[in-house]
């Protein structure tokens, strides 16, 4: 979206990382590499395969000084180490070397097609997380290239810390390149929030928008912009009262990080001393290392997903355990809540295991399809009471509709610890199982649920989807998508009540619970566990600590049963002093 404003342009965009950063643009040309599309004589053939081995070890070589000179954690390191396995892919240098070696092609033009097929393959499926394995491959394969025809792809002398570099699309490799540049932002006309460059955008802490249209025609070098992380948005040669005003912004911004990251040592209480345990929520293990610095009381949703979305095999009980472990060892003794797999069904269709359903959020997804397809669910739960041997692990079951859903899972859970029995393998055989209510049935039946279940979670996403039939993807009923509805909170309310009533712990993990506005809200209705998005920890905990007794007599009192614009009216009047920090 362009919104013209004299000489001043807004735009918009998707944020990857938070933050404000105002400086100077410069766009960042991508190399088109010179290849030679003619055939090599027979002879050469040994010449060129020994050309490709010798850019594997510069690439190697380049890879090795990322890891060594990148200030970020293990765990993110290991993104830029994948790079390496797609290097030395035996797979890929039989594609490689048998283009050569066969279709007589230069080793430019042999890398060049294999990762272009391979690329495309992956932008093929039509699934996000195999495109983002997709920019992996062409990361590696243009540095190959680039090593080849003797391109050194370094940053231009004149961007400086000044400046906002802008690119056609981020990779790992140059993430890292401006981070010790020590750049501050960065735009990108195409990119994802959860691909590994902006996993390594946000762990080195560098301002970033990506998905921006007309990047390269609307803004100019040298144009001065003010890069909005928080909102993303973009505003291009801002009139005086608008950069006074972000200059400003930046200011306070800086002041109140330095605010709340004093709450680091401070307990997690409202003003009138009620514990309200903050769990954190993770989708990637590269995640890791940032919770662990927050102090937090645990990982109340670990979502599974990317184990099955970012290959093209199903991960084996080994590879799942090793993770699984990890997390429950860096975590002890707090609680990892692991999620079992939660995908519609059109998701896996790439993997042959499902084909397209014409309406997959009311399909076979979550616990259906792992009920479904016993195989994967049972080498799921092996590998996670493996890694209960390790550390305070919990299992919690998604799309719960009753406790008949929730009783079949653990009756393939309680033969999954069995078998570990009789062959030896530790586990803790006190291992607790939950389910997220994120299905109006789930909800109403609350009561069943919290008798059967050793903990609770709300799923407010899926909760509100489901109640008000609105698709949260669809632009156009975004309207309709309220999350305050009285008909979301009055179910909300009646989990409450019935975790209260079996003393059944309930926790929100869903994004209502990262949001500041509703956090009095959810406290006032008796949540007393949040999980919430990492980068929302320190404020939400701010907001508890403001919260007191007579929140809670004022929520005790409202009448739940009126108007979207009476609840509003509570929201944004009545508890607005305690979510403004």
């Amino acid at each position: 979206m362009v919104d013209l404003v004299n000489k001043m342009i807004r735009l918009t965009g998707n944020s990857i990382n938070n933050g404000l950063f105002i400086g100077r643009a410069l766009h960042i040309e991508v190399h088109e590499h010179s290849i030679e599309r003619n055939s090599i004589f027979p002879e050469d053939v040994d010449k060129e395969i020994s050309r490709f081995l010798d850019a594997i070890a510069v690439v190697d070589t380049e890879i090795s000084y990322d890891i060594n000179n990148t200030r970020i954690s293990d765990r993110d390191l290991d993104i830029i180490a994948s790079h390496r396995d797609i290097l030395h892919d035996p797979e890929l240098f039989s594609m490689v070397s048998t283009a050569i070696r066969e279709k007589l092609q230069h080793a430019t033009v042999a890398i060049q097609d294999c990762f272009t097929a391979i690329v495309e393959k992956f932008e093929a499926l039509s699934v996000e997380s195999f495109a983002l394995r997709a920019a992996d491959y062409r990361d590696v394969g243009t540095r190959l290239l680039n090593t080849l025809t003797g391109f050194s792809e370094t940053l231009p002398e004149s961007l400086g810390s000044d400046k906002v570099p802008i690119f056609a699309e981020m990779t790992p490799s140059m993430v890292g390149r401006l981070a010790n540049a020590k750049i501050g932002a960065y735009l990108s006309s195409k990119g994802s929030y959860n691909s590994h460059a902006s996993i390594l955008t946000r762990a080195l802490g560098l301002v970033a928008i990506a998905n921006i249209g007309n990047l390269k025609d609307v803004v100019q070098n040298d144009d001065l912009l003010i890069v909005d992380g928080d909102e993303g948005k973009l505003i291009i040669n801002p009139d005086e009262e608008t950069l006074d005003y972000y200059v400003q912004k930046v200011q306070v911004e800086e002041l109140l990080r330095q605010r709340l990251e004093k709450l680091k040592a401070s307990a997690s209480l409202t003003s009138d001393g009620q514990k309200i345990t903050l769990y954190a929520n993770i989708g990637i293990p590269e995640e890791l290392e940032g919770i662990t610095n927050l102090g937090c009381d645990g990982i109340g949703l670990f979502r599974t997903e990317f184990l099955y979305l970012s290959r093209q095999t199903l991960p084996s009980e080994d590879e799942q355990y090793e993770i699984y472990r990890l997390m429950a060892e860096r975590m002890a003794p707090t609680p990892v809540t692991i999620r079992t797999f939660d995908l519609g069904g059109d998701k896996l269709a790439p993997l042959g295991l499902e084909g397209a359903e014409e309406n997959p959020y009311l399909g076979n997804r979550g616990i259906r399809f792992s009920l479904a397809h016993h195989d994967i669910f049972h080498t799921q739960l092996r590998a996670i009471l493996r890694a209960s041997a390790h550390g305070n692990v919990r299992i919690m079951f998604p799309m719960i509709i009753d406790v008949e859903d929730f009783n079949e899972a653990k009756h393939i859970f309680n033969h999954c610890q069995e078998e570990l029995y009789s062959e030896g393998v530790s586990f803790n055989s006190s291992i607790e199982l939950g389910a997220m209510i994120e299905i109006p049935s789930a909800a109403l039946e609350a009561d069943s649920l919290a008798k059967a279940c050793d903990f609770l979670s709300i799923g407010t996403n899926d909760l509100v989807q489901y109640t008000l039939a609105v698709d949260r993807n669809n632009d156009n009923v975004s309207r309709y998508y309220i999350q305050h509805h009285p008909a979301v909170l009055s179910l909300i309310r009646q989990t409450i009540l019935s975790a209260a009533k079996f003393k059944t712990p309930l926790s929100v993990c869903g994004e209502m619970a990262s949001l500041p506005h509703y956090i009095p809200l959810l406290l006032g209705l008796g949540v007393r566990e949040l999980s919430v998005n990492p980068s929302n920890y320190f404020t939400v905990k701010a907001i508890v600590q403001k919260c007191d007794h007579e929140l809670f007599q004022l929520l005790s009192r409202f009448d739940f049963s009126g108007s979207v614009q009476d609840i509003e009216e509570l929201i944004y009047k009545d508890l607005k002093h305690y979510y403004q920090i």
